[in-house]
């Protein structure tokens, strides 16, 4: 993208400074001034178009962090057109460049971005709090939605969390479903999940037997207490909805193949017309049923994106090389002519020969860039790589691109009659894709290649420990919630976030190097406790993360701000909700604010040296593994302290006032009864419970 970079409206102060010039108090007008002139840096002394020079050279972290050396490279962060120009270059396509188009805020979007990508590298979130107990829920793009059950009464909280919202909706699901289906009121028993919101549209599944099971999707929006649409299922297999504004499709793993295998088949509606497409679209060339480790759909701007890992239904014993399978259609015509596939030489994924690998801890997403708005598919394997004995998880990007024209499809696919009654049907999968290859491997770019925890390094957490999996790209940081339970202690758990993230070296003209990258910095959140004091205030963060009695399964999920967590308790099944996030200007109503918690630095000891690679304690005949507290060794380093108290100025009022936001339900039409209202959120009636360290 071409940014057009502002000329100088103002020339960065001198270095004069006042005495007594952070003294704000009234009796400070009283006093006299000595102004001083201090001799500037060479850096501080460039002209601000060559400042705009070396910014581009820059990530944004990088310009917040150089605004903090110098007041004079304040306005690198401060100065609303210089930092538009930045938001316009390297984060455009992100929430804070959005909202900053809207209010004219680009030097406060450009903190927050800066902020939150430090958060996210340094697993040191801004807020943590529990929001909620329920007996099942879903965050999708940063609103949780939430059932609780008091039989015969059910309720569907929404609660809008990226928007830091004081109350949420209630949705009486009994009231709801009698006047979706009506008939439905006869059976006593019924199951009701939320598949989807974006949009303010919720989509739920609703099941009921009378006596034969009957399976509709509800399709509602509770602030307006409109039901968009219902339609009576055919089957539930793996069902997912997505929409935006216009659009929503449904899909199943249930169309029957000539080889036996099922396949994906869609179902569109246009929300506007309030219409369902006449026909379906039958997906037999994805192969591939678990969403988000071998498939993936997402609605992106005005197309359906599909994606899957795999190319055929069965498993090849020769030496082959696997590709992506990626296709989009507009939502408007989900016509197969108007399909675009992903090119064999852009979907290159990886060969045979790179050894075997570990599916349970894969994932696969498409996603957005910050900075250029081009889709990428993230996926992270777990691999044996070139026939090493131990495995390393490994975060692989590759450039979603097709080609201007649409196509049918790809290699030998047989081109479809006029008139044919259903779209996109195939007898055959991808067979052209999977074939055995004797070449060498593909390069791959080091940018596009984030290679995580190795264990010929240092031990791993174990899949049972590793709740949560996560890339964010954004900032070159994986992140974990892991179960860092110390050896021999039974009966309790200790989940923490565990995030590495990577660095360039920083080269200097003619400087080679090996890698590119620097080894991985691994952060874990909270900081140890140390085992000689006690400090309350940490104790109630662990309380937090950590509520007692409600240590059944953990069940995660996460976006590129936040995340939520469900710990459950064994005995009822009920689930209280964990919230953490990593933008600076995230707030729960009647938050406490007491110190900052940053992340603990794990330092590996191997043999007495030490390093940066973290992992967590183990001990051999011939090596001793050890993993040191960043703040034991900080008095002899003078690092910085990972706990501390925050300064005494007041938050921002972006922080500290609560948000403005609607809170009037539409009533129903004459003569039904209201299914929805707005109160006040459940999360601020747990006092004591909600944190924040921003400063």
């Amino acid at each position: 993208m071409y940014t057009q970079w502002p000329l100088n409206p103002s020339t960065p102060g001198l270095a004069t400074h006042s005495l007594n010039d952070s003294d704000a108090s009234a009796s400070s007008r009283s006093r006299s001034y000595v102004t001083t002139y201090q001799r500037a840096s060479g850096l501080q002394r460039l002209p601000y178009e060559i400042m705009a020079y070396i910014v581009k050279c820059l990530d944004i972290v990088e310009i917040f962090n150089l605004s903090l050396c110098s007041r004079d490279f304040q306005y690198l962060v401060r100065e609303e057109r210089f930092s538009k120009a930045v938001i316009t270059a390297k984060a455009f396509y992100t929430v804070e460049a959005q909202e900053a188009q809207q209010t004219g805020q680009f030097s406060r979007a450009l903190r927050r971005v800066a902020k939150r990508h430090q958060a996210l590298s340094q697993a040191s979130p801004f807020v943590i709090g529990i929001v909620g107990v329920a007996d099942s829920y879903e965050y999708i793009q940063g609103i949780l939605c939430y059932i609780v059950e008091a039989r015969p009464k059910r309720w569907l909280r929404i609660l809008d969390l990226h928007a830091s919202a004081g109350q949420e909706i209630v949705v009486d699901i009994p009231v709801l479903i009698r006047e979706a289906v009506p008939r439905s009121a006869k059976s006593r028993k019924y199951k009701f999940r939320v598949l989807y919101h974006a949009n303010g549209i919720t989509s739920c599944l609703f099941s009921f037997a009378l006596p034969n099971t009957e399976n509709w999707l509800l399709i509602f929006k509770a602030e307006e207490q409109d039901i968009v649409a219902k339609i009576r299922l055919e089957s539930t297999a793996k069902i997912f909805v997505r929409n935006n504004k216009e659009y929503l499709y449904f899909g199943t793993h249930s169309e029957e193949g000539a080889a036996g295998f099922r396949s994906w088949v869609l179902t569109g509606f246009s929300i506007s017309d309030r219409s369902w497409f006449p026909r379906k679209m039958h997906l037999a060339d994805v192969v591939g049923y678990d969403i988000g480790s071998t498939v993936c759909f997402e609605i992106i701007d005005d197309h359906f994106y599909g994606l899957s890992n795999q190319t055929d239904f069965e498993i090849r014993e020769t030496d082959w090389v696997s590709y992506y399978h990626c296709f989009r259609f507009p939502l408007r015509d989900p016509d197969p002519r108007n399909k675009q596939i992903m090119k064999k030489n852009d979907s290159w994924r990886r060969q045979h020969a790179e050894g075997p690998i570990d599916d349970r801890w894969g994932f696969l997403k498409l996603e957005r860039d910050e900075a250029s708005g081009t889709i990428n598919i993230i996926e992270s394997r777990k691999e044996w790589l070139s026939g090493k004995s131990g495995s390393r998880r490994t975060y692989y990007t590759t450039e979603v691109l097709f080609d201007e024209g649409p196509e049918v499809d790809s290699g030998d696919e047989l081109p479809i009659a006029e008139g044919y009654p259903i779209y996109g049907r195939s007898s055959r999968p991808i067979g052209h894709l999977d074939k055995p290859n004797n070449k060498s491997d593909r390069f791959r770019s080091p940018e596009n290649v984030h290679a995580g925890d190795d264990s010929n390094i240092t031990p791993m957490f174990t899949r049972s420990q590793t709740h949560l999996r996560s890339y964010q790209r954004c900032s070159s940081t994986y992140l974990d919630l892991v179960d860092d339970t110390p050896s021999g202690t039974t009966g309790s758990r200790r989940l923490r976030l565990r995030a590495g993230h990577r660095k360039r070296y920083a080269l200097r003209p003619g400087e080679y190097v090996k890698q590119l990258y620097q080894p991985n910095e691994i952060h874990f959140w909270p900081p140890e406790r140390d085992s000689l004091s006690v400090d309350p205030f940490l104790d109630k963060i662990y309380g937090i993360l950590n509520p007692p009695d409600y240590i059944g399964s953990v069940t995660t999920s996460s976006d590129e701000r936040s995340l939520v967590y469900a710990a459950e308790d064994k005995t009822n099944g009920l689930k209280v909700l964990v919230y953490i996030s990593f933008d600076p200007a995230a707030r729960l109503a009647g938050m406490l604010r007491e110190k900052y918690v940053l992340g603990e630095k794990a330092v590996l000891s191997i043999d007495g040296e030490t390093t940066d690679r973290g992992g967590f304690a183990s001990k051999t005949e011939e090596t001793t593994t050890q993993l040191h507290s960043e703040d034991t060794i900080s008095e002899a380093k003078g690092k910085f302290k990972v706990i501390g108290d925050l300064p005494r100025h007041p938050l921002p009022s972006y922080i500290s006032d609560p948000p403005s936001m609607h809170t009037t339900i539409m009533p129903p039409p004459e003569g039904r009864t209201p299914w929805a209202w707005f109160e006040k959120a459940t999360h601020q009636h747990l006092a004591g419970n909600n944190f924040t360290f921003a400063h």
